[in-house]
């Protein structure tokens, strides 16, 4: 600092003046930006919409109200493998926009939609017919009275809750020699939204699974003459 005969010039008293100056409002900005950062930080984790929570579901046969009628006398039906297209290989739950399928983010399957809709299917029919003996997968054909084999072509809902259920099936005798009856079901609920109220679309899809086995209840009851049936070779 320059001074003449030990006064501080009037020029060296400004340039200490704006130096203090300058040190105070780089310290002041500082701060502001330490806190404008900080609370853009807080206010993007506070802003920020929390991750939905992933949910699992499946579907849930009938209620069973008339399971006492299933005796051990009932028909003896083998249910095939259910065959479904491909988008319904994904585990989240498809909803249909049109000729679009989307899928629920934070909705899921818990278990193979196809064996999922076969194990209630099954539990289905076997209140539909009434019969204790439905078989899944393998048996052998002097076990059962007829097979069913399904092939669903569509199975979901649509973003205003209509679910619709689209399968092909066939009532063939034991071992598949002979088709006994077939036909092609079309379906159709209306149910709550799927984005209110997912647990209620997927009710929707298993109270349509429960009008599905009543027709092929009665498929199977009209391809006998006096229920229960048996095989020739019985």
């Amino acid at each position: 600092m320059k001074t003449t005969f030990g006064i501080e010039t009037e020029d060296a008293a400004f340039c200490r003046h704006v130096g203090a100056k300058s040190g105070v409002r780089q310290r002041f900005a500082a701060l502001l930006l330490a806190l404008i950062l900080g609370g853009g930080v807080a206010g993007c984790s506070f802003l920020k919409p929390a991750e939905p929570t992933a949910r699992y579901f499946i579907l849930t046969p009938m209620p069973a109200a008339n399971a006492e009628l299933a005796e051990s006398r009932g028909l003896a039906v083998g249910l095939g493998q259910v065959k479904v297209p491909a988008y319904l290989f994904d585990t989240s739950l498809a909803v249909r926009k049109s000729n679009i399928i989307e899928y629920l983010p934070s909705a899921f399957w818990a278990e193979r939609l196809n064996t999922g809709f076969a194990n209630v299917l099954a539990a289905d029919l076997a209140i539909a017919l009434p019969t204790d003996r439905i078989h899944l997968a393998a048996w052998q054909r002097d076990q059962v009275a007829a097979e069913i084999h399904v092939t669903l072509e569509q199975f979901d809902v649509d973003k205003s809750g209509s679910g619709v259920l689209v399968a092909r099936w066939r009532v063939v005798s034991p071992g598949g020699e002979q088709v006994l009856k077939a036909g092609t079901s079309r379906l159709a609920r209306q149910g709550p939204r799927p984005d209110d109220n997912t647990s209620g679309a997927v009710a929707t899809l298993s109270a349509l699974i429960a009008d599905f086995s009543r027709q092929l209840a009665q498929a199977i009851q009209e391809t006998t003459s006096t229920p229960p049936f048996h095989s020739a070779a019985e």
